[in-house]
């Protein structure tokens, strides 16, 4: 994890410039995010906490939309982008599986794109649970696990080459001049970390390319509309937790 804290420290700026330009970011936009507005989707405006904020684009969306909205991120230059572009939402710099707020703090945590970075779910899912109310609910996508196994360089059948699924490998993989390290997880690792931490999985999305995508990423949306990228959660705590 330091060293792509380490990463989005130096890049920040690069990041955030391409997460602004709708060719560098439509996977962002088109994918991911129409992914986790789907999972909120019947979640009325309540206190979130937006972990692995990043610069704060999804605590902004958030927040014109009625949330009250705090946002945590490991990467401090990221962190002071999100400061200056939103003076009305805090924001700190911490490691998700160790924030600063009380016990029992949110109603909901949002996520998107970050656990991956997290080689054990447990503690994630551990400190989530701790600042979430019992009955609150947790939304948070990551890249899927079939995608993270699977190449298009080699192709059978025109398919993709698939390698071998059940482990918990690092893997790396470039975004906006970062060299990165993400971990591979099974479908059976992200559910057994949630239930252990008291989660019940409410939905599941594995996202596709939007049709407003179509025209202007063809190549990007025939892809994602094939083979898998993403996937998204909605999870609830329990009463008895």
């Amino acid at each position: 994890m330091q060293a792509n804290q380490e990463m989005y420290d130096r890049f920040g700026v690069a990041y955030h410039a391409k997460r602004g330009r709708e060719q560098d970011s439509a996977w962002n936009r088109y994918l991911d995010q129409p992914m986790i507005e789907a999972l909120l989707a019947g979640i009325t405006p309540c206190k979130v906490a937006d972990l692995g904020c990043g610069s704060g684009l999804l605590s902004r969306w958030l927040k014109d939309r009625g949330f009250d909205v705090t946002g945590a991120d490991f990467s401090q230059s990221l962190v002071d982008i999100a400061r200056g572009e939103n003076p009305d939402i805090g924001f700190c710099v911490a490691d998700i599986k160790s924030t600063p707020y009380p016990a029992d703090s949110f109603a909901l945590i949002v996520s998107a794109l970050v656990v991956h970075y997290e080689q054990d779910l447990a503690p994630v899912f551990a400190e989530i649970a701790r600042i979430l109310q019992p009955g609150g609910q947790l939304v948070f996508s990551m890249h899927h696990p079939l995608d993270e196994v699977t190449s298009m360089g080699t192709r059978i059948d025109d398919g993709r080459k698939v390698r071998p699924y059940f482990h918990n490998d690092p893997y790396q993989f470039q975004m906006a001049g970062m060299d990165l390290t993400a971990y591979h997880h099974t479908f059976e690792n992200i559910a057994q970390a949630l239930f252990a931490n008291g989660f019940v999985i409410e939905d599941l999305r594995e996202a596709r390319m939007i049709e407003a995508a179509k025209e202007k990423f063809p190549e990007y949306y025939e892809r994602t509309n094939q083979y898998p990228s993403f996937v998204g959660f909605r999870a609830s705590l329990r009463l008895d937790r």
